[in-house]
């Protein structure tokens, strides 16, 4: 399983190719098929809120196309030159965000917990070894499809010390973290979507008395009434794939950590508090068509 910035720079990559491949004989139709293509990719990707924000901005652009009368060409045109725009944001505020989240941490040596795998979590780390901050990761493995040992295999091959949990062993360790970074799948007014096994680590570290914060980004974050963010479960088969008669495995990958439980939440620029990051992710609404896709 990818992390959310992964999962965007695929999408980035697929609208290229419908860009490239779209035979729309204007903008207008071409911006109806885009609406139905796009409302797929939000169906097939329900939690990312950085998907719902791309696909609105995508919206926008074929719309901006039509409304100035640009011929199919020019608004396919346009749809490319927006995913190499959104490509290179996607660059830059990923190294923003983790010389943000690297200051989070004071010292050298402290140990970092974290769970399953977060590109953002990884990116700050990466920030302070390169720094020469030392920095040491306690990994939660991630189940059902345990990420978090993709992630612990890549801060170990960076040089990064890492201790390897189960999911169920973290709480019980975290009075030895300095803090716990948490990625976000999308930050709402109501809290961080993030993977399931976040909450209960969160209420742990409150009892540690360990700060926690999310590694988010603003692209991430959405009102908690947009329709088109939803938790879903995903399929038992992961879980087990052969259970016994009257067992109904149920697979469930993401939870809400509400706000008041964290320090904070980091983006490019700033460290918002609980109060700010619930203001901004009501601001941050999505075009029509899109919002309850």
């Amino acid at each position: 399983m990818s992390g959310s910035t992964d999962v965007a720079a695929a999408f980035l990559d697929r609208l290229e190719r419908f860009a490239a491949t779209d035979v729309s004989p204007d903008a207008a139709t071409l911006r109806v098929r885009l609406l139905g293509w796009l409302r797929a990719e939000q169906a097939g990707q329900p939690t990312m809120a950085i998907v719902h924000q791309l696909c609105g901005r995508a919206l926008d652009v074929a719309g901006t196309a039509a409304t100035r009368g640009a011929s199919a060409p020019e608004a396919r045109a346009s749809l490319a030159e927006s995913c190499a725009a959104e490509r290179a944001d996607l660059v830059r505020d990923r190294a923003a965000l983790a010389r943000v989240a690297a200051e989070l941490v004071p010292g050298r040596g402290a140990w970092i917990a974290t769970l399953s795998h977060s590109r953002a979590v990884v990116d700050a780390m990466l920030e302070l070894h390169r720094a020469g901050r030392a920095p040491r990761a306690l990994v939660a493995e991630g189940r059902p499809l345990y990420e978090g040992r993709a992630m612990a295999r890549e801060l170990a091959d960076a040089g990064i010390p890492v201790w390897l949990v189960t999911d169920a062993a973290l709480p019980l360790l975290l009075s030895q973290a300095a803090a716990v970074w948490l990625g976000a799948d999308a930050v709402t007014d109501r809290g961080v979507v993030n993977k399931v096994g976040s909450f209960a680590v969160t209420l742990a570290a409150r009892e540690h008395s360990v700060p926690v914060w999310s590694i988010a980004g603003r692209r991430k974050f959405l009102p908690s009434t947009t329709g088109a963010l939803k938790i879903v479960e995903m399929p038992p088969t992961e879980v087990w794939d052969a259970p016994p008669e009257g067992v109904q495995p149920r697979n469930v990958y993401f939870e809400l950590v509400p706000l008041e439980l964290l320090r904070g939440v980091a983006v490019e620029d700033s460290v918002l508090g609980p109060t700010e990051a619930a203001q901004l992710a009501r601001e941050r609404t999505l075009p029509d068509g899109i919002a309850g896709a």
